[in-house]
């Protein structure tokens, strides 16, 4: 199908290059965006996706190219312009400021006051982020500072800032990578009210289910060009889509297989932290064991207090068979527990370090001499890792900061695995990955899991949670209420029951 302008094209992208130093990001890049649709855009980490949203929202300018705005052509000078034109972009790395409200953050830039240096207009403000919360089915305490929010939290105040700007063009860039199944759905609801109110949606994301559940068209991205666009239809089965945004066969199937029986590396008896209020579960030596709840649940505050981030009010925390209370993330990992956290930009990367470092930081001193880093002894295997994590990279000294959201994640991920510990805990780690770069992940861990490593596993995707784990624990308002063994996609329903707090039949309980 072509992608031609229409009487209804509301945003045209015509021939977009640009480059970052020696990358080419976009390559020629070409787009239509309509009126009233919600247009999926698909492609794997460095395709050019991320680039092309920032340059129609003005964060970048390209360096050749035309876009026109209704059929005019413009020139987007900064985000201040493209707001102007009505143009509202979440991005895939969170831009709220941590240390302002809630308030402050949805407002920040667009404070309401009836004319310059008038005093803001704080009711007003109040009643707005209300109703955009409200679209959200999202309660917060509007003076609560971002710093102290879930990730998942963070991620629907980006949305419901982009809300206030009642835009014309919406983009949303990844948007629904650390939200559970309850929140996705909010979500989406939002998209099609949206979408019915005339709104043209450029919806990013690697995950395929979403492509039938809110697109009218995809188009899909490799190499900075935008290699086809198609109407969303039965026909496009999540196969076929897969084809064609990796432009290979891929076989989608993950074979799972039983460890053998063994005593756990890790038991939680009766934990209460944070929001968690009592939780127990217990994850053995080759075991991927999942913790699935909707944001709040407290999953996160157990994962933290197991790697020494959070302390414990009450419970009991037994690793290896003593009772272990870890005083902080170093000695969990003495001890042999991995960590990989949520928050990519402000708990995992070193934004200006090079890639290298990045990948390195937690194994130092398997590349020292004397105490002191060797470079030819940090390089090779250095390059080997990135190489089979499928990490995209210019050169392992480039800041990683150059590298794509998901290529970022892969480093991250390696630097949890790299120095071999027991247990691993995982938090959201493929967001932001693409499919066939999860894919490869996914044979990584299984191939881990196998050499005996644990993995605590937590996820917002719900089919990725069911696909790879061995058990999976539900958390309902701070508490594990029921675990699935052996689970399938058939426990959908049952394990959404669960973590909502229905009683829908889960197969065991914990």
């Amino acid at each position: 199908m072509s992608d031609l302008p229409s009487a209804d094209t509301v945003l045209t992208v015509a021939d977009l290059r640009k480059a970052f130093g020696a990358t080419q990001a976009l390559a020629g890049a070409a787009l239509t965006l309509k009126a009233g649709e919600a247009h999926v855009l698909l492609g794997e980490n460095g395709s050019g996706k991320s680039t092309l949203a920032k340059i129609v929202a003005g964060i970048h300018r390209a360096d050749t190219g035309d876009i026109a705005i209704g059929g005019v052509r413009v020139r987007i000078v900064d985000a201040r312009h493209a707001r102007e034109l009505g143009i509202a972009i979440v991005f895939q790395e969170l831009s709220l400021a941590p240390d302002l409200s809630v308030a402050d953050n949805l407002f920040l830039g667009r404070e309401q006051a009836a004319f310059p240096f008038a005093v803001i207009d704080r009711g007003r403000e109040r009643l707005a982020c209300d109703e955009a919360l409200a679209r959200l089915d999202f309660a917060i305490d509007l003076a609560r500072p971002v710093r102290a929010l879930a990730i998942a939290e963070k991620q629907l105040v980006e949305v419901a800032k982009a809300l206030l700007q009642k835009p014309r063009i919406l983009i949303l860039d990844e948007p629904t990578a650390t939200l559970s199944e309850r929140e996705k759905s909010h979500l989406f609801a939002v998209v099609r009210r949206l979408r019915d109110e005339g709104v043209a949606i450029l919806y990013i994301t690697h995950h395929l289910r979403e492509v039938a559940e809110i697109g009218d068209r995809v188009s899909v991205m490799r190499d900075g060009v935008v290699v086809t666009t198609r109407d969303v239809t039965k026909a496009l089965t999540e196969h076929r889509l897969l084809e064609l945004l990796t432009g290979r066969q891929v076989a989608a199937e993950v074979v799972r297989s039983r460890p053998p029986p063994a005593a756990a590396l890790l038991e939680v008896h009766d934990l209460a932290v944070g929001q968690c209020r009592g939780a127990s579960l217990n994850v053995g030596p080759g075991e991927i064991v999942g913790l699935y709840g909707v944001v709040g649940c407290g999953r996160e505050d157990l994962a933290r207090a197991v790697v020494g981030i959070a302390r414990p009010l009450r419970g009991r925390l037994v690793w290896r068979g003593r009772d272990f209370r870890p005083r902080s993330p170093t000695g969990a990992r003495k001890a042999g527990i991995g960590y990989l956290p949520a928050d990519r930009k402000d708990a995992g990367i070193l934004a200006v370090r090079p890639v290298r470092e990045n990948l390195n930081l937690a194994n130092l001193a398997a590349f020292a001499w004397a105490g002191v880093i060797a470079p030819a002894r940090e390089r090779p295997p250095t390059l080997a890792r990135l190489a089979e994590l499928g990490v995209r990279f210019r050169s392992s000294e480039d800041p990683i900061a150059a590298l794509s959201g998901g290529n970022q994640q892969k480093v991250l991920f390696g630097r949890a695995v790299g120095p071999a510990p027991a247990l691993i805990v995982m938090e959201d780690p493929t967001a932001g990955v693409d499919m066939g770069a999860k894919l490869e992940l996914y044979r990584h861990i299984r191939r881990w899991a196998e050499d005996g490593f644990g993995f605590l596993w937590l996820s917002s995707d719900l089919v990725e949670t069911l696909s790879l784990c061995h058990r999976v624990y539900a958390m309902y308002a701070g508490r594990t209420v029921a675990e699935f063994t052996d689970p399938s996609l058939a426990d959908e329903n049952a394990l959404l029951a669960a973590v909502l707090g229905r009683a829908d039949g889960p197969r065991s309980a914990a």
